[in-house]
């Protein structure tokens, strides 16, 4: 539970822009196994929103219906919302920007765990898939970096157990300037549980992986390596947060990518409340806007972060 407030932050989405949904979802779909949980479409504001999940169970919901809407705004897990603006998939000169070229690195990458690494990356090769680093590459041999459609990292892992099969969605990665100040704001606000830590001396950057709470429980598991759940994984490059001018790109201005996370709650006026008393910054209000069944903050590093009604309706 978030401190002071008894309010519930579960961790529900990360959100990308992509540039073509014909070739987005049918990635995600082929090679990863995700569903296309849920689906939105705003002609008048010409954009649509792909929501998609690797799921343990079995799903058969038309992703436009009501039924599948509800679905998505009671999710206890967490999915990708795949956000396209009309009309980018026919300029042949239209990209949207990764997060990790300078200068303006920020959001890291996504990731998935698979049974067997090797495999996994030979049939994802000899489907066409582009590769940044294979296993065999570099000096980390248990795990490979590919690019989706839109040049997107995505993190490939075996799992350390294989009670599941196939892959799971299983971290977020941005980077950070100060972990002192984002872990208060991921761990102490929003209540998000660091799971592990990781700190290399020599190459000077630290990882913290962040499990969030769930309505339903907790995954007992706290081993991110084996997790089913995704991790929030915070990267900080040593010495960043020494240096006052330096800042990281947030995504949400040029050149655009990464737009945000965003965290279920049960009570939209009193998390908001709770985030306004502690001193975090609005990007919206509830009462701001069209949409009232949202908010959005800004984290430490200036990264959006949505904040939704659980059972909203938009």
């Amino acid at each position: 539970m978030a401190e002071g407030e008894g309010q519930l932050f579960s961790w529900q989405q990360t959100m990308l822009r992509i540039k073509d949904p014909m070739k987005s979802v049918n990635f995600y779909q082929t090679h990863f196994g995700m569903k296309l949980i849920a689906k939105y479409d705003f002609p008048d504001m010409e954009f649509s929103l792909y929501f998609m999940a690797t799921l343990r169970e079995e799903y058969n919901l038309d992703p436009s219906s009501d039924e599948a809407k509800k679905f998505l705004w009671d999710f206890d897990g967490t999915c990708l919302e795949l956000t396209h603006n009309h009309g980018t998939e026919n300029d042949e000169d239209f990209k949207y920007h990764s997060g990790n070229e300078e200068p303006h690195r920020g959001f890291g990458h996504i990731a998935f765990y698979c049974e067997d690494l090797h495999e996994s990356c030979a049939t994802l090769e000899a489907a066409g898939v582009q590769f940044k680093k294979k296993p065999n590459e570099g000096r980390m041999s248990n795990l490979a970096f590919a690019y989706d459609p839109d040049g997107y990292w995505i993190e490939i892992v075996a799992r350390e157990k294989t009670d599941y099969s196939g892959y799971n969605l299983s971290q977020t990665m941005i980077r950070i300037k100060d972990p002192k100040k984002s872990l208060a704001f991921y761990r102490d606000l929003l209540g998000m549980e660091v799971i592990k830590e990781r700190h290399y001396e020599e190459a000077k950057f630290s990882l913290y992986f962040l499990a969030s709470k769930r309505k339903n429980g907790e995954d007992a598991d706290k081993n991110p390596m084996t997790l089913y759940h995704p991790v929030l994984e915070l990267t900080h490059n040593h010495g960043t947060e020494d240096d006052g001018d330096f800042s990281y790109h947030n995504g949400n201005s040029d050149p655009k990518g990464f737009g945000h996370t965003g965290f279920l709650v049960d009570d939209l006026s009193k998390a908001c409340k709770f985030l306004e008393d502690n001193k975090v910054e609005f990007k919206k209000k509830p009462d701001e806007g069209k949409m009232r069944d949202l908010a959005f903050v800004f984290d430490p590093d200036g990264y959006w972060v949505e904040i939704i009604q659980r059972n909203a309706s938009f």
